[in-house]
């Protein structure tokens, strides 16, 4: 977790920093599973919502090696809002 703002306009109720060996697809699991305390093995698989190699993809470095660069993705999964940037963190939105 970490104090990072995010660039999202809604308010996040629980922001997870990525770490450095983590994929984003994998940091939308771990952070939906910290903040509803709902282990990982259980929930419905992130496939069922999101293709997880595209939402990787997106922001993965170029073939080259440069960076790609700002923006976020937004979608729903297992009960949240969930935000992706590329700034390293994911957020959980509040529901408004």
């Amino acid at each position: 977790m970490s104090e990072k703002q995010s660039s999202v306009s809604s308010k996040p109720s629980f922001t997870y920093e990525l770490h450095t060996d983590q994929t984003p697809s994998e940091g939308v699991v771990a952070a939906v599973s910290t903040a509803s305390g709902i282990d990982p093995a259980t929930m419905e698989p992130l496939a069922g919502t999101i293709d997880p190699d595209a939402v990787d993809a997106m922001f993965a470095d170029h073939y080259d090696g440069t960076p790609r660069g700002t923006g976020h993705v937004q979608f729903a999964y297992a009960g949240y809002e969930v935000v992706v940037s590329s700034d390293g963190l994911v957020s959980l939105l509040e529901d408004e």
